[in-house]
């Protein structure tokens, strides 16, 4: 039961992210298009750190989807 809690936590948290990300990024950028005509660009600070975030709690969401499955067994 705890673990399914966490689980959707968790997957929540990723979404706010990655919809905090694709907001950022302008819709254009989101459909493939250039933003602001910058063929390359890096990411920095607000940026960053939800690109960072987005990664880490990919990872706790597979982790904690593995414990889940093993808990059930």
């Amino acid at each position: 039961m705890f673990m399914n809690v966490l689980q959707i936590i968790v997957s929540v948290t990723l979404i706010v992210v990655v919809l905090l990300q694709a907001k950022g990024s302008g819709f254009g950028a989101a459909l493939g298009g250039m933003s602001g005509g910058s063929v390359y660009r890096t990411k920095r600070g607000l940026e960053k750190t939800l690109f960072q975030a987005t990664i880490l709690l990919i990872i706790v969401f597979i982790f904690v989807s593995f414990l889940s499955v093993q808990s059930q067994k």
